[in-house]
């Protein structure tokens, strides 16, 4: 989490343990900046099902989070693993970091043998950004430590407490590689709409997606906190329940301040996740 009046970083991430690869690319999608990170969270150490994705095999570089939802798949944003992808496979380099509050020293990396992109995902409006990642190996579960993410496939009204959680600059504006956290509040879909709409126009930020509620949470914290580009990809959870119930997906501009955050919605593919993670 960091501050949105900063830009905020999604470099792939970089793996260097385990299934060595035999190049390292490094790639940064247009949603990346060299600073970006999480804004106004704190660190409360680790979250089991969180996944830090990165490339590069001597320095891991923060691209996109996820969420560990079986032994073999973490879900992410669409847009993170196709900004992995390169001539149709996905980056030798890319690595998924669990068992970990820092991602790039810490943690058990795993490689990936394949993903899964929803059918109809559109780039230029960020809807259907949803995807999977299939690991290479099952990843080992530890009690307390790495488990897997309670999905939550109820329908998320207006008021629920949620929690944002990523890798990035703190309060104080200084790079954290610790994994931060912080609390945000759902709005009520006309409301994130006009809100979105507003912003983006005193922003000129003219190609802005409209927000569509039946398949995106919108949820909003304060003025210079909420999620940015290097916590997309990863999961928004109901606080009160400690269940996964979206993926952090976009923001107005580069982190705009005073912005909400949408997610995309997983009680609207409830279907799709359960079919595409029965089988390896």
């Amino acid at each position: 989490m960091s501050f949105k009046a900063g830009f905020l970083l999604i470099a792939l991430l970089a793996g260097s343990y385990a299934f060595p690869a035999k190049d390292d690319t490094s790639i940064v999608f247009d949603r990346t900046d060299s600073s970006a990170r999480v804004i106004g969270g704190r660190s409360l150490g680790i979250i089991p099902y969180i996944i830090a994705l990165v490339s590069g095999l001597s320095v891991r570089n923060l691209m996109c989070g996820g969420s560990l939802v079986t032994t073999r798949h973490v879900l992410t944003a669409a847009h993170c693993i196709e900004s992995a992808t390169s001539d149709n496979n996905l980056i030798s380099s890319l690595r998924g970091i669990v068992d970990t509050y820092r991602f790039d020293r810490f943690g058990t990396a795993y490689s990936f043998s394949g993903s899964i992109v929803h059918q109809d995902y559109n780039a230029r409006t960020s809807k259907n950004d949803i995807g999977l990642l299939v690991t290479s190996s099952n990843v080992v579960l530890i009690e307390w430590r790495v488990t897997l993410a309670a999905l939550n496939f109820d329908f998320v009204g207006a008021g629920v407490e949620t929690t944002i959680a990523g890798y990035g600059i703190s309060s104080t504006g200084s790079v954290s590689r610790n994994l931060l956290r912080m609390n945000a509040t759902v709005l009520e879909g006309e409301v994130c709409r006009d809100f979105v709409r507003e912003r983006a126009q005193g922003l000129r930020l003219f190609n802005t997606p409209p927000v569509d509620p039946e398949l995106e949470i919108c949820t909003y914290h304060s003025y210079r906190s909420g999620a940015c580009t290097g916590d997309f990809g990863g999961p928004l959870i109901h606080a009160e329940r400690n269940e996964q119930i979206g993926i952090l997906s976009w923001g107005v501009g580069r982190c705009a301040p005073n912005a909400p955050d949408m997610s995309v919605r997983l009680s609207a593919f409830r279907s799709w996740i359960e079919q595409n993670t029965r089988e390896v």
